[in-house]
Formats: structure tokens, sequence, C-alpha cells
């Protein structure tokens, strides 16, 4: 279940309390009765307070899916209540910047973006959001137009999750577990003997590389680190009597931001220099994306690319290797030439 109470399909509503309660910051906050205005102005019915408190409960999840209400809560919330002269008043706390964004460019990039992924935007989301709300989310008359319109304009398509909800109600069951700093009990589909396991975890944090969701954390059968798909975790519960602490000196970014894909082995070898030759045919593919944040390119004069990374975990590049065929070669290291010459020569000896 959601941590925070439903708000029902009223997302006009919910737009114009965030809004009021923008607008009023400045002035100290918005009060209750402002905020009832602003939902009666939409529905046309005056909410009881609960509503009211649901829909900002609703609105800080939105801004921050780890935004729970608890003692625990290491980051503001995004509105926060505070009692002032005898009124509460509801104000926002991040700071909202004014940029040269268009509206409708705003609309499109944040649309067209999984909610999962919303980070993909930086501090920028607020901004963004914000643009959304006032200049494109108020003139619309409902919902359902809006989704409607959208779909003309915006397709988002790929690999992605046979049952994404599933995955959304794992990802909010473990963002639970590392808020109240519990272990989670999951049974977990191993794909390469298809044995179902049972494990108890000490969640650190989530990843998401290439579409696709991995929890890290402690495993305590194992006694170390390890890596869980989200896809393959069949079932997931919260140890309420248990306790556990993620170590000071981890950060879940310093971590992966070297790999290539979700390489974890504890000691494994530091990060080395991965060099590609690109071929002129797919040159402008890798000029236009950026395909880990460590890629360097250098044109060549025959209108080919060198491109380096600097990764740890390099065999996790082998099937995307394999994808670009003969328009990519690795010039080094040996050893991941030599593997993937191998492979090569493995699936040539299948259709021999």
């Amino acid at each position: 279940m959601s941590s925070f109470g439903r708000t029902r399909n009223f997302p006009e509503a919910l737009i114009n309390i965030l809004l009021t309660v923008i607008n009023r910051t400045p002035d100290g906050g918005a009060t209750m009765d402002e905020l009832k205005d602003a939902y009666e102005g939409i529905k046309g019915t005056r909410p009881h307070e609960r509503t009211i408190r649901r829909s900002i409960q609703r609105l800080n999840e939105l801004f921050d899916p780890l935004a729970y209400e608890d003692p625990v809560a290491a980051d503001p919330l995004a509105i926060q209540g505070a009692h002032q002269n005898g009124v509460m008043r509801y104000r926002f706390t991040r700071d909202i910047i004014s940029k040269p964004v268009d509206p409708s460019a705003a609309f499109l990039m944040a649309m067209s973006i999984y909610p999962q992924q919303r980070n993909l935007l930086g501090d920028q989301f607020e901004v963004v959001m914000k643009l959304v709300f006032e200049e494109i989310l108020s003139k619309l008359t409902t919902v359902y137009n809006l989704t409607d319109e959208i779909e003309k304009y915006v397709h988002v398509t790929g690999a992605s999750p046979v049952e994404p909800k599933k995955n959304f109600a794992v990802i909010d069951k473990i963002l639970q577990a590392i808020r109240l700093q519990k272990r989670v009990k999951i049974k977990y589909f191993r794909s390469y003997d298809a044995h179902l396991t049972h494990r108890e975890i000490e969640p650190y944090g989530l990843i998401c590389r290439f579409n696709t969701w991995y929890l890290t954390g402690r495993c305590c059968e194992k006694n170390s680190r390890r890596i869980f798909l989200l896809s393959q975790i069949r079932s997931i519960r919260i140890v309420e009597n248990s306790i556990y602490t993620i170590p000071e000196d981890f950060c879940l970014k310093d971590e992966y931001c070297t790999s290539w894909g979700v390489w974890t082995e504890e000691g494994a070898p530091p990060p080395e220099t991965v060099r590609l030759r690109i071929a002129h045919t797919m040159a402008e593919k890798f000029r236009n994306t950026r395909f880990h944040d460590s890629q360097q390119l250098t044109e060549q004069p025959d209108g080919s690319l060198e491109v380096t990374y600097h990764v740890s975990g390099a065999q996790e590049m082998l099937p995307w290797l394999i994808t670009w065929g003969p328009a990519v070669e690795i010039q080094e290291p040996a050893w991941l030439r030599d593997k993937l010459v191998q492979i090569l020569k493995d699936t040539l000896h299948i259709y021999a």
C-alpha cells in the first residue's frame, strides 16, 4: 500500500493547491481555508481538512519518493506546515528560479519521461513542473483531454517491464524499508537455474540502468552486498521487528558511477579504459548519444571516431558491443577484444 492517502482522480484540484502554496509562500504560507478555496474553485464542493492534508502528502510524495512524514526524514518536505500566530500555514521549501524554458517544450519533456526517471531533469524538475502547472495544465479542462492530446505528439516505447505496476509496488515497499531502516524478505527467482530463493535483505538503494531497475543491499544469507533484479522479485514484505544501518561510507553514486552496468563484486579491480573504433557510418550516433558519463570522443581523419570509456565491470559491455556488429571494433583492452572474438566464434559454430 502506498504511504499516502488516496486523492482520487482530481489532478486539477491537486495542481491548484500546489500553486496556491507556491504563490502564498512569500507572504508566510497558505492557510487551510485558502487551500480549501483552491480545491473548491476546481471541484465546486468544500473539502474536509483530511482531504487537504492528503493532498499535501500526495504532493510531497510526487516531489520526493522518500518524503514520508516520519521522524527519520532527512530532507525537508517540499511543502511544510508550521504554526504562525496560532494559524497553520503551508510553505513551499524549494527554490523556484525562473529559467528561459518554453512551457510547451517543458510540457513535452515532462510527459515523455517515465515517472520513475524524473531525476533525468536534475535540479530543473521543479522549474519544469511549475511551468507545466501554470502555463498548460491549468488551462486544460480534464485529465482525459490531456491524455488524448499528448498521445498525438509523444510516444514512449522500447524495452520496459511487462507489469510496470508490479515494479512500482516493489519500489514503494523498498523506499519505505529504507526510510524506516528495516529489512525486507523477498522471494527471488534466480534466472540462471530457474530456482526460487528466499532472501532477507538490508536495502541500500535502487539503481536504474538501461530501463531496468535493481535493488542493491546487504544479503543476510551471504553477508555481503548483492544486486537483485526487481522484475525477478516475486514477493516482498518489510520485516517489522528488524533494524539495520547503512554503512556511513556507502554512497550509491560513488559505488556505481564508474560501472557500465551493475557491477558490484566486492574487491573488484579498479576502473579501466575501454577504447573503441567507430566506423564513419555509425559515428554520428555516438556524437549525439552519451552511453556513459566517462565517454570521450576523438575525431579521426577518415570520418570515424575513437571513443573511450573509463569503466569498471567492462565485461558487462559485451552484449551491447555485439549489437553494433562490424561498426564498432574494440581496440583495448586486449582481454575484452578476445572475449568478444570467442563469443562470435561460438555463435558462428551454432550456425555452421
